[in-house]
């Protein structure tokens, strides 16, 4: 669902002793990350309870109105911790905790719009979707060619979302739905990484996550006309990434990091 854009650089630091040229990439490492991230969040609102009652017609423009798809954008920053090993052959294997602090979010409301099949009635749909703090951990898998490594990451990520949804009606019927949850997901990437050979290294990485669905009722608002005759909606929203209706940002960004321990 999100398209990736360039990220910022930032730092990191640990200690390092001197290695084996051969053996640049072996050892703990810690950094920092900040880049940008943009995805996709699809939210689909299911109609029951009282909505029984009316038409299909009527019922379908409604579930179609509130139903939107959003495009979450904003900055992402944190810190990384990990080890690698790296062979005589050159492939590289390793493990990364990766913390990330988002501001990613979007929100749409439409104002009042006729419904097509009975033009007297008019709603006003909104939707929002904001993603905050992202834990993963990964595992890696590259080869080195002197102080260049190339190499792929996958692993889980957990992500926190927060969703709403809302109607209003020109008839005075008010409803709102909102939902925070931690959202369990699977994280993948590519990257490139540079080692200067001062205990510092530099990268660029582009990564996809795919999260759960975060799932909730609505309720009437205060000064809602319709109280009992008008149904329980349950939307569906999710956030985050290409591929299906839920995900995190895929996301490019550069870190800077610095390397410790026997290498």
């Amino acid at each position: 669902m999100f398209k990736s854009l360039p990220l910022l650089a930032l730092l990191g630091l640990a200690a390092s002793p001197v290695v084996a040229a051969e053996q640049a990439w072996t050892g703990w490492h810690a950094g920092g990350h900040a880049g940008h991230a943009s995805g996709d969040s699809r939210a689909d609102v299911g109609l029951d309870g009282a909505w029984s009652i009316e038409t299909q017609a009527l019922r379908d423009d409604v579930s179609a109105g509130w139903s939107t798809d959003l495009g979450p954008d904003g900055s992402a920053f944190g810190l990384l911790f990990g080890y690698d090993h790296q062979f005589a052959s050159g492939f590289v294997l390793g493990a990364e905790l990766d913390y990330a602090s988002l501001d990613i979010s979007d929100s749409r409301a439409t104002g009042l719009q006729p419904a097509p099949s009975v033009p007297t009635l008019s709603y006003d749909y909104a939707n929002t979707i904001e993603l905050d703090d992202k834990w993963s951990l990964r595992a890696r898998f590259g080869y080195a060619s002197g102080r260049h490594l190339f190499f792929a990451s996958a692993g889980w990520v957990q992500v926190d979302a927060t969703a709403s949804a809302s109607v209003a009606s020109n008839g005075g019927y008010l409803k709102l739905g909102r939902q925070s949850g931690t959202l369990d997901g699977f994280e993948w990437g590519l990257g490139y990484a540079f080692d200067f050979g001062n205990q510092w290294s530099l990268r660029g990485e582009y990564l996809m996550t795919d999260l759960d669905d975060l799932r909730y009722d609505t309720d009437y608002l205060p000064g809602s006309t319709t109280t009992s005759s008008a149904p329980i909606s349950t939307p569906s929203s999710s956030a985050l990434v290409p591929t299906r209706p839920s995900m995190l940002p895929a996301r490019m960004r550069r870190s800077v990091s610095r390397r410790s321990v026997g290498r």
